[in-house]
């Protein structure tokens, strides 16, 4: 057995380690008791433990709070054998454990039951090396870091302490092992706290790695947030320029806003414009008005169109139409336009290609000026300069704000069609009455689907489908087109070709449920980015761990996503996400190959 190997000499190196239970006289009898027997089981089941017991150099000695094992093996062994007890203890709370290695003379001799023991500075210095350490610290002596560093492995797991002063004035040269998984990488307290002990350079070690991972997040902050007002710079400008796709995302992905059953799309389709049979057209002066000429029919068409709709009782009709130029049955429409004066809103348009020249409905319609008619609104809403998708809408617009100067309050208003629609519906109070541009949730793809004019214009549809008006009572009607040859579609978060009309009725839907969103000032989005930026180092700093770090670096990301869902979903408001996930991963990325560079480079200086 172990216990009776008699060294050849009586001084024999041995490679000591030293363990000790921290905190053991403060535990209850019974919980010494229990963690003393769980301390020796773990020792028991190291490999080392038992392969240098198995060949008989081994000796082990039981210190009450701990014990101390003096191999005759390999200088690695005793620091392979603390590596295995560290993880097998890890998870334990109760059984908190420091230790301490060194390789030296010792004296083999028996104590007074008869049982081996050792002497010698070989197991002394272990015992002191050892009592340096706090909870988790495997220490070791220079002259044992001088063996392990000359093997590749053990070198990014040595750090220097440096000298300190031992019993009697002793002073040896300690290393603190450790690794992500075991040991302990804080300076021990007792060495923080030594009065008077020489600073040395490998002491301040970490300090230096805290300052270089302090620098490392700040410029990474730093670059990420300067990206915000350089937009040009290539590749680079994808930092801030791939939020406008993310927020799409959350457009098509999020939270629509609710389809309102009283918005009703009336739709020149394709088969609109290829007219009635002959047969039909004479049941009907609509259906014999539209086969009599290619679209645009004459205008009676509209005025007759008003009259079905209002007598099945309607609330509201818009045109997403230009009447611009004078056509046959101009005069019968323009009755129908009296007549209902305070139920229909018809449009116009800021002609962009062309200086923004306002087009107006003609004369013979409305009289000039049109545009301060209380049934007349522009029907423009302008594009997003970045891709040209259609994402917001400006309710007034003036002259020197189509000049691209600042509007001024005094200045006479332009209003738009949904905003007149607002107006007649006696909700102008809930539309915003300024010049800004306002971003809009949309409605579900499908929300508003085309009912052809010409079911509405043939008697058997009126009847059967329509239930001969019943199904347009109380309801908002746009008129507008559907037909792909009217080129009537624009490019938006939720569909790239979403019709004009479907456009506007979901901007009218918006308005009316108030689902207007908003992103957030520019110095609160770098606000985000620089807590960000903290967060990272406060991780890398304070745990460490890469095995740690990169799930909790995970875990920030998803909950920041779950976060900007939600604020959509709820709040209306977008945050910004690409940027701050963007600062977090970069630190952590290059403050752990920052932390393995500094690692290595101190263990092999």
């Amino acid at each position: 057995m172990s216990d009776q190997l008699q060294p050849d000499a009586d001084l024999a190196i041995a490679h000591v380690l030293f363990i000790d239970i921290v905190a053991y006289s403060k535990l209850a009898i019974d919980q010494q008791k229990e963690v003393v027997q769980q301390l020796n089981q773990c020792v028991r089941d190291s490999e080392q433990f038992r392969r240098a017991d198995a060949a008989g150099k081994l000796i082990r000695i039981p210190t009450g709070d701990g014990v101390a094992l003096a191999f005759f093996t390999s200088p690695d062994a005793p620091v392979r054998c603390a590596i295995e007890v560290s993880k097998a203890v890890r998870n334990s709370s109760a059984l908190q454990l420091r230790m301490g290695i060194h390789s030296g003379p010792v004296d083999q001799l028996s104590d007074v039951n008869e049982r081996s023991n050792l002497a010698g500075t070989g197991i002394n210095i272990a015992q002191r090396i050892m009592s340096c350490g706090d909870a988790g610290h495997i220490l070791l002596s220079q002259r044992v870091a001088d063996d392990l560093v000359q093997y590749t492995r053990w070198r990014s797991q040595l750090h220097e302490l440096g000298d300190v002063e031992l019993k009697h004035g002793v002073r040896v040269s300690v290393v603190n092992l450790y690794t992500d998984e075991v040991g302990n990488p804080e300076v021990p307290q007792s060495l923080r706290q030594a009065a008077g002990r020489k600073p040395i350079e490998k002491a301040r070690a970490p300090v230096r790695s805290q300052k270089l991972l302090a620098a490392i997040c700040v410029a990474c902050t730093a670059v990420v947030m300067s990206l915000r007002f350089v937009p040009v710079v290539p590749v680079l400008s994808q930092v801030w320029g791939n939020e406008q796709t993310l927020q799409d995302w959350l457009h098509r992905t999020g939270r629509r806003t609710s389809t309102h059953p009283e918005l009703v799309f009336v739709a020149i389709s394709t088969k609109s414009l290829a007219g009635p049979e002959i047969a039909k057209a004479a049941k009907e002066r609509m259906l014999q008005l539209m086969a009599e000429h290619p679209f645009p029919w004459s205008r009676e068409v509209w005025a007759r169109l008003l009259d079905r709709l209002f007598e099945s009782g309607a609330r509201l009709v818009m045109f997403d139409m230009l009447f611009s130029g004078p056509n046959e049955g101009d005069q019968v429409f323009r009755a129908a336009l009296d007549r209902y004066r305070d139920r229909v809103v018809i449009g116009e348009n800021f002609d962009v290609e062309n200086g923004n020249e306002l087009v107006s409905p003609n004369a013979d319609l409305i009289p000039p000026p049109a545009q301060y008619d209380d049934r007349v609104g522009y029907l423009n809403i302008w594009n997003d300069e970045h891709d040209g998708k259609l994402r917001s809408v400006r309710f007034f617009t003036s002259d020197r704000q189509l000049a691209g100067q600042k509007p001024s309050q005094e200045e006479t208003r332009y209003v738009s069609l949904v905003a007149k629609a607002m107006e007649k519906l006696g909700r102008s109070n809930e539309v915003p009455h300024d010049f800004q541009d306002h971003l809009i949730r949309f409605s579900a793809t499908d929300a508003y689907q085309p009912y052809p004019i010409w079911e509405i214009a043939d008697p058997d549809m009126w009847h059967s489908k329509y239930s001969d008006g019943e199904f347009f009572e109380g309801k908002i009607v746009i008129v507008g087109a559907s037909a792909p040859k009217l080129l009537d579609v624009f490019d938006n978060p939720i569909s790239p070709e979403i019709k004009g009309p479907v456009m506007h009725l979901n901007v009218l839907a918006a308005t009316m449920d108030h689902e207007f969103l908003r992103k957030l000032p520019v110095a609160l989005d770098l606000v985000i980015v620089s807590v960000f930026g903290l967060l990272a180092w406060l991780l890398l700093r304070y745990v460490g761990r890469w095995l740690i770090c990169l799930p909790s670096f995970l875990a920030l990301s998803v909950a920041y996503l779950l976060l900007a869902f939600l604020l959509y979903n709820f709040l209306g408001i977008f945050v910004p996400i690409f940027p701050p996930l963007l600062t977090l991963l970069a630190c952590g990325f290059l403050g752990f190959i920052a932390q393995q560079l500094h690692k290595r480079s101190h263990s092999m200086a």
